[in-house]
């Protein structure tokens, strides 16, 4: 039998039979490492075309699929948890709390999303995945595509760069996973949700529009403006964006003054956790301004994951519901305790009851699932 076995910067193969190493380069034991692999993986037996246009010869049944960036793990997750090869960082004691034991223990294998944390090869080549998905945020990343493809692992692109994407990207992942039909109903479910807010929204004119701030940091004055993937669920819902600059990094969060956000007067502040709600509300600095004066500083709901960004993920279908019927409730009627409910049982395959809605809610006097 043979063994690979790897160290820092050289490689050695040994045969029990002769028993006795000899030194090879890592190039040659990567292909060595191929020519072992080989065998396990699984047959590519359909020929599909993904969102970026490109040709792709996937798996009949994928077993392990690594994806490079969160929207797209846990797109994957959505569709079947129990598919994922691993996660992109670390996830947090209470998200882990809502996966399957198939999801949970998986091990951090890195990915693209502006904190540095590139994914390891060597931990990839051990989790072994037989599909890889590159979506929005790993793009350009061709240096990991054809690490992938010299391994024959296919790469199948898809666009997750906003939840308005999501329908089409479900329906495409959904085939390539073997997973139709599922993702046939999780595409409907959001087309459903967009359209809903997009047919609500027309009746309210531009001029009657709430203006937003988005708090983020421990001093509040970190903020992602108009036209960042990071405020995309502000803008879905309907919200003015009072901070008007682009983007500057992949992972947002550009430094204002406290006069900036003056001056900015916000009709509605989002608080990016309830440590920076708290700090504002108790702050004679913010006490001035129109939000905090009329009871308008909101803390974002984040369980399992945030519905607003950070992950940016199919939460922030449930996000836009939420944020829409609390900047404008005369327009969505919804019942956020219900809405939860069904979303829940949907995505996440878990019946919720009232009072873990209401712990998702952020309500007082609710429970932990």
């Amino acid at each position: 039998m043979a063994y690979l076995i790897a160290t820092r910067c050289s490689y050695y193969f040994y045969s029990q039979k002769k028993h006795k190493c000899f030194f090879v380069n890592a190039t040659l034991a990567l292909i060595l490492a191929l020519a072992l692999c080989l065998p396990t993986l699984p047959a590519l037996a359909a020929t599909f075309t993904d969102m970026d246009g490109h040709t792709v010869t996937v798996p009949d049944a994928p077993k392990r699929v690594y994806a490079l960036s969160p929207p797209d793990t846990l797109l994957v997750y959505a569709l079947d948890p129990c598919l994922l090869a691993g996660w992109n960082y670390p996830q947090t004691k209470e998200a882990r709390e809502w996966y399957p034991p198939c999801a949970r223990d998986q091990p951090v294998l890195g990915g693209f999303f502006g904190q540095g944390m590139t994914p390891d090869k060597e931990a990839l080549l051990k989790a072994a995945p037989d599909l890889v998905i590159s979506g929005s945020m790993a793009k350009g990343n061709t240096d990991f595509e054809a690490f992938f493809t010299s391994l024959n692992i296919p790469v199948v692109h898809i666009d997750s760069d906003s939840p308005e994407a999501y329908p089409k990207a479900l329906r495409v992942l959904g085939a390539v996973l073997g997973r139709k039909e599922r993702g046939e109903a999780l595409a409907a479910s959001a087309e459903q949700t967009l359209a809903a807010i997009r047919n609500g929204l027309a009746t309210i004119p531009e001029d009657k529009r709430l203006t937003v701030y988005y708090a983020e940091g421990g001093d509040g004055l970190y903020t992602d403006g108009q036209g960042s993937f990071h405020t995309q669920v502000l803008a879905l819902a309907g919200g003015i964006n009072v901070h008007p600059a682009p983007q500057t990094r992949i992972y947002g969060m550009d430094k204002v003054t406290m006069e900036t956000v003056l001056g900015y007067a916000p009709k509605v502040i989002l608080a990016q956790d309830a440590k920076c709600r708290d700090m504002i509300l108790a702050s004679p600095l913010w006490a001035a301004l129109p939000a905090v004066r009329e009871g308008r500083v909101l803390n974002i709901p984040d369980l399992p994951l945030n519905w607003f960004d950070r992950p940016p993920s199919f939460m922030r279908l449930l996000g836009v519901k939420w944020l829409a019927n609390t900047l404008y409730p005369e327009v969505f009627h919804y019942d956020m305790i219900l809405e939860i409910q069904v979303f829940m049982k949907l995505f996440w395959k878990r019946e919720v009851t009232e009072t873990e809605a209401r712990a998702l809610l952020g309500q007082t006097g609710a429970a932990k699932p």
